[in-house]
Order: C-alpha cells, then structure tokens, then sequence
C-alpha cells in the first residue's frame, strides 16, 4: 500500500491457524485506522493548479466536465497528495476499500480448510459462497461494524500452477521477493521451490540436518518425481543461505511462496488495471461465484 512493506512473517506450530487469524485481524485493524483517518489536500502548487484549471477531462474515467456532472479536485485521503481533476461522481465512487483482501493459491482447495473453523470465534458476520460442501469459492469476515477480511483465490482468476506463473514474470516484476532478499541470492528465489511433502510425514522429520535424498522428494498427490536440476536448486537453495535443519528451509520455502504470489498478482493487477481498469480484488463474490475473470 503506497509502498508501504511489512516483513513476512513465518510460524511454525500446532496453533499455526490461530495465529494466521490472529495476526490477519490485527493487520485488518491497523488497515482500517489508516482508511478511517483521511489526511486533507496538500495545497497544489502553481503548475498543478495550471494544470487543474486548464483540464477539460475527468483523470479517471476519461469523459469530459459537464455542468450536470462538474470539475473537482480529487486527492489520496492516505497522503493528502492531490492526483488530478475529476468528476465529482467519479471523485465520490473513488473510495478507499471496506475490506483486507487475503489471496492464496488454491483456497478453494485444500488451504481454507487449514483456518476457516477459526473465522467463528467472535460475534461478527461470516459471508461464505461454497462450490460444494467441501470447497469454498471465496469468504470474507467481519473485523468490525464496517471493515472485513476478504479471502480470494488466485486460482480463480489465474488456473494454473505457481510454478508456471513465476516462469512467467520478469526480473524486474519480482519486487517483494526482491525487498526480503538480498540481491546476491534473490535469483535463487525467482522460481517456485521444491519441498519432500511426503516425506515429512510428523514434525520431528523438520529437525533433520540436510535435504532428504531426491527419492523422497516424489510428490504422491501429483504421481511425481522432481528432476536432477530441481534436487540441485534445492541444494543450492540449502547451501546459499546456510540452512540448519529442514525446518529452517521449510520455513525459506513457505516465504518464498508467499513472495512469489504477492508478486504474481501485483501484477495481474496491474496488467487488468492498464487493460481493462478493473481491480481484482474489487470484484464482488458474486462475481466471483459466476466466474468473472480477465
């Protein structure tokens, strides 16, 4: 937001879901002070109040002034930074968000299961669409009177797997991982990760001290082995960043996880802003129950 970056946070422990919606609401909070307490106008200064005076169209939808729907001056209620002449619909449409979007890769699948039955401990409203009684399409929960957590599946607006999606990206396009990596390492961390799922079968296996043989790498759910070279990153990866115990590189892998999808829908974001100026998180769950995608 803005520029704006926390340092991701990484726990390991059988409360794990608990803590997730722990520190989900308390980010929510603090999202929602900030939206609540708008900063006026800074004064424009001369080239800007040129620039305002002499504009004939709105700066966010393109159309032009009309006396039914009149010049105003619109500002970011974040910074007080004045960004351009509007409408006076569009300046009162152009609002910040009720809500914290929360997006993982496959919540529909697997992942919500992990934390949903924690959305139940207080009195505040859960809306929740379900594809059957198994997979929900998306959730949102209630933080306050006016502000919720909104959960979103990626898969939903991009089907395909991590892995290909980051093959996609370009160097310049990996900002987070970027941010939280140091650059003598970051291009380790410009692709999906290879973890043993299966072979950490109970907790006692992340205390190991080296990577598992590339056997126990194979991925059952996906009737899958990984490749000579994917076994080498992982060592490389081990290596690189002085890891301990298969806990620790867990603990890399599940980071660099998060980084890589914050980065590959920044961008989508951005790619559906330029063409199509919509927002993904914007779209309703009704939208996204009937399969809205760009």
């Amino acid at each position: 937001m803005n520029g704006m970056y926390k340092y991701p946070i990484v726990y390991r422990g059988s409360d794990a879901a608990k803590v997730f919606m722990e520190v989900a609401t308390k980010e929510a909070e603090e999202i929602e002070y900030l939206y609540s307490n708008k900063k006026p106008m800074i004064p424009l200064t001369k080239e800007q109040q040129d620039a305002n005076a002499s504009s004939t169209r709105c700066y966010i939808c393109g159309g032009n002034f009309t006396k039914e729907d009149w010049k105003v001056r619109d500002h970011c209620h974040l910074t007080g930074v004045y960004r351009g002449p509007a409408h006076n619909s569009c300046n009162l449409k152009f609002k910040v968000p009720n809500f914290l979007p929360i997006i993982f890769h496959n919540l529909s699948g697997y992942d919500s299961h992990l934390f949903i039955k924690e959305l139940g401990n207080d009195n505040y409203d859960i809306n929740v669409i379900p594809e059957n009684t198994e997979k929900y399409i998306s959730f949102s929960k209630k933080i306050s009177k006016r502000f919720s957590i909104r959960f979103l599946d990626s898969c939903r607006f991009m089907p395909t797997s991590l892995e290909k999606l980051a093959i996609n990206l370009k160097p310049d396009q990996f900002r987070n991982v970027r941010s939280f990596i140091s650059d003598d390492k970051v291009s380790l961390l410009m692709r999906k990760g290879c973890f043993p799922y299966d072979y950490v079968s109970d907790v006692e296996k992340l205390n190991d001290t080296c990577l598992p043989p590339k056997e126990k790498f194979y991925n059952r759910l996906n009737d899958e082995d990984i490749t000579d070279d994917d076994y080498q990153h992982a060592n490389h990866v081990w290596n690189a960043f002085n890891i301990k115990s298969l806990g620790d590189y867990s603990d890399l892998y599940v980071k660099t996880d998060v980084l890589l999808l914050s980065d590959i829908f920044e961008n989508f974001r951005s790619v559906c802003m330029k063409a199509y100026n919509l927002d993904p998180v914007g779209i309703t769950l009704h939208q996204v129950f009937h399969g809205i995608q760009c």
